[in-house]
């Protein structure tokens, strides 16, 4: 798993550095030299999208999605690793769906022959971020949910003290 965990930073970090400078190349040939390049914002645009479903498993890895931890602070931290539980449930199927109807969607792509306008690359590269960014997550979801449910049957949990 850590060379998976390598990979995905290594890859985010590495396309946002690539995405900025590429914007940042763009905003000086634009402005100061009156020249405009017509893939840049097909590579920002595309980058972005990598980075997102790529960052999101990363997000999951780590725990920094969204979470309701205020109404999770009162209540035991027994309560709170079961609804924990039970939120990794619901976003394992959620990301399920994701991966399942992605897949579809690149074979569409792949199957219509659809292109970019600028960079003429097939887009089914692009689309490729969704499945391959749900699957990431789907194990990052899994590997966590078996952590947490490991817990609560071993009662590792500590109880909140009144």
């Amino acid at each position: 798993m850590k060379w998976i965990n390598r990979i995905e930073e290594a890859f985010v970090g590495i396309c946002l550095l690539a995405v900025t400078i590429v914007l940042f190349v763009n905003i000086v040939l634009r402005f100061g030299f009156s020249a405009n390049t017509n893939w840049a914002e097909e590579v920002i645009r595309y980058g972005m999208i990598w980075i997102t479903f790529i960052g999101a498993a990363v997000c999951f890895r780590r725990g920094l999605h969204v979470g309701i931890d205020f109404f999770l602070d009162y209540l035991s931290k027994k309560w709170g690793a079961i609804i924990a539980l039970v939120v990794n449930l619901l976003s394992i199927v959620f990301m399920a769906f994701i991966f399942y109807y992605s897949i579809e969607l690149v074979k569409f792509s792949i199957n219509s022959g659809q292109i970019t306008p600028s960079l003429q690359i097939k887009m089914f590269y692009i689309y490729l971020a969704i499945p391959i960014g749900a699957l990431l997550s789907l194990i990052h979801l899994v590997v966590h949910t078996f952590k947490l449910f490991k817990d609560l049957q071993s009662n590792t949990i500590e109880e909140k003290q009144p």
